[in-house]
């Protein structure tokens, strides 16, 4: 404060003027930029967080597009449906490779580019896919289909957890990853109506033309959040078993083995399960849908609770509720409606849990890893699509019953809950996830 005397005489005529010295100046500057800088990541987060969910939108769709469209495929080409097999191995194993090789990438030329190489990437072999003739190529368009796929996915979980603040990781790697239930969903709707007017060819050909039309979206909207250049020689898989990382490391891919090999086992074989209960097969298949629906609620819900307990807590909540449910189904008798109910409380905990497992894969590892980090957990993870219908097959073929089959498929989902609080112990109990990786020079 300052009083400079008026121009009358005496203090009678004096005049008292109040002004801000330089250091509360200062202050007010400099809270007013931490204000709008506040505000601009919130904006940023929330278009990044949109755009990302609009790419996995478009995986989703793709991702559910050769299972809509195989009965068609079968009777457009006169083969039983074994003969498709080749096709949907495939399609697993370009997701297999694609997370481990578009993860690193990631680390390595940044998030961006490689993003948009894996949208671009799977929407011109879904074209692909609508020219093919034979298994063979259908076989191979899948395969790099699953490419795109399988690398879009880490890239989306490092780039939003690069722009996440602090405490708000996890909700927002959640929340964006419903896109791959909503793309799901509407690849049915869209298939249902399509393949009927057009064939099954058109499922493919939209599938192709809606990630091209939004690869200029990307390029004018999207922000690369890393500088891979400073950092390539840190992106390399040995560093993932760097000191106490390897705990956190291995504990990741467990989970996400387990939670990916329990979803496929499901996804695969309830629909016939619950027909084998007494359930007339377009009932069976509605139920079954619910699955997928519990997922998607859960993901919309489950968001703001990852923020406000952490993601470790809120998951292991919902795979324990999942696998409860999945024991319900196990022991059920009753209406097409009951078993309905009981694939939806399924699902919200389980396919819900795997979207968290893929938050944690952002937040545990540092900046420069992250990509490299997120793409191996899904990776490994990835057997599990391979090895959840080999499961439930064979136990078919020894002649195990419905219930029993669910009953042995919830008992991952407890063992998810446990490795989820293992690792939030080693995570409360290490820096290895936000130390740097090299020492700094003196």
């Amino acid at each position: 404060m300052d009083i400079r005397p008026g121009s009358g005489e005496g203090l009678a005529a004096g005049r008292l003027v109040m002004t801000s010295s330089p250091f509360e100046t200062g202050q007010a500057a400099g809270a007013a930029a931490r204000t709008s800088a506040a505000n601009n990541g919130v904006s940023t987060e929330i278009r990044v967080g949109l755009l990302c969910c609009l790419v996995l939108v478009l995986e989703g769709y793709d991702l559910g597009a050769m299972a809509f469209t195989l009965p068609a495929l079968t009777d457009a080409w006169h083969l039983k449906p074994v003969a498709f097999t080749s096709a949907l191995v495939a399609g697993s194993l370009g997701l297999f490779v694609g997370s481990f090789l578009c993860g690193m990438l990631g680390d390595r030329l940044g998030r961006k580019p490689v993003m948009m190489g894996a949208v671009a990437l799977f929407g011109l072999t879904a074209f692909l896919t609508a020219m093919t003739r034979d298994p063979f190529w259908l076989s191979v368009t899948r395969f790099l289909t699953g490419l795109g796929i399988g690398g879009g996915i880490p890239t989306t979980i490092a780039l939003l957890s690069d722009l996440a603040r602090p405490g708000k990781q996890g909700g927002l790697v959640i929340a964006s990853m419903c896109g791959v239930q909503i793309g799901n969903v509407l690849c049915g709707l869209a298939a249902s109506r399509l393949i009927a007017h057009l064939g099954w060819q058109a499922v493919f050909i939209l599938g192709g033309l809606m990630p091209l039309f939004i690869l200029p979206v990307l390029a004018l909207w999207l922000p690369e959040t890393f500088t891979a250049q400073k950092q390539a020689g840190l992106a390399s898989v040995p560093l993932l078993f760097k000191g106490r990382l390897a705990r956190l490391t291995l504990i990741l891919w467990l989970v996400n083995f387990l939670s990916l090999l329990t979803i496929y086992s499901v996804n695969s074989w309830l629909p016939s399960l619950l027909h084998s209960m007494g359930i007339v097969t377009s009932s069976a298949v509605l139920a079954a849908s619910m699955f997928q629906m519990g997922g998607l609620a859960g993901c919309l819900t489950s968001a703001p609770l990852a923020n406000r307990f952490g993601t470790e807590n809120v998951v292991a909540v919902l795979l324990a509720i999942g696998g409860c449910f999945l024991i319900l189904l196990g022991l059920a008798h009753g209406t097409a409606f009951l078993f309905a109910v009981l694939a939806f409380g399924a699902g919200l905990g389980i396919s819900t849990g795997q979207v968290g497992i893929n938050a944690l894969s952002g937040a545990v590892y540092p900046k420069e890893l992250r990509g490299t980090g997120a793409g191996w957990a899904l990776g490994v993870g990835r057997m599990g699509n391979i090895t959840g219908p080999l499961f439930g097959g064979l136990l078919l073929a020894l002649g195990w019953h419905p219930g029993p089959i669910l009953l042995l498929m919830a008992v991952p989902a407890f063992g998810l809950t446990s490795a989820l609080l293992v690792l939030r112990q080693v995570r409360a109990h290490t820096s290895a996830a936000s130390a740097p990786l090299t020492e700094q020079p003196a």
